[in-house]
């Protein structure tokens, strides 16, 4: 399970002030220098760290404990898919290929349904924690 790591900050700011902060600001151009936008950039960095750290564990737990599968952990990776998200982001790495047992299980349409069961019971999780906070 793969989260955004904080080495292409620069990028994720200019995604985060061209897809969230503008909308927020009615649209206007945005003063890189401006406090304003720094402080809100900063803010959309950290909520989008926390719900992906988030989103990462519920993740986790469904593949874990319901369909026992071995998991490296939740990692920081400063890949491009994530930083340029503009959202909270999560990536998932189900299994190996060359591992013969996992390319068996992720070929497999009983191993396919599983992940997938399991991207959608998270998902929903994830939604229902976001929306309970929310109230």
């Amino acid at each position: 399970m793969l989260v955004y790591g904080l080495k292409r900050t620069r990028e994720q700011q200019n995604e985060i002030k061209s897809n969230t902060i503008e909308e927020d600001m009615d649209g206007g151009a945005l003063d890189p220098n401006d406090p304003l936008t720094i402080i809100l950039t900063n803010e959309y960095i950290r909520k989008f760290r926390v719900r992906s750290i988030s989103m990462a564990n519920i993740l986790a737990t469904e593949f874990v404990d319901v369909d026992a599968r071995r998991l490296e952990g939740i990692r920081e990776q400063s890949l491009y898919v994530l930083c340029h998200a503009a959202m909270p982001s999560v990536l998932i790495e189900i299994g190996y290929i060359n591992n013969p047992e996992e390319e068996e299980y992720l070929n497999s349409e009983e191993g396919q349904e599983q992940i997938v069961n399991s991207i959608v019971r998270s998902i929903q999780s994830y939604k229902d924690k976001v929306e309970q906070v929310a109230r």
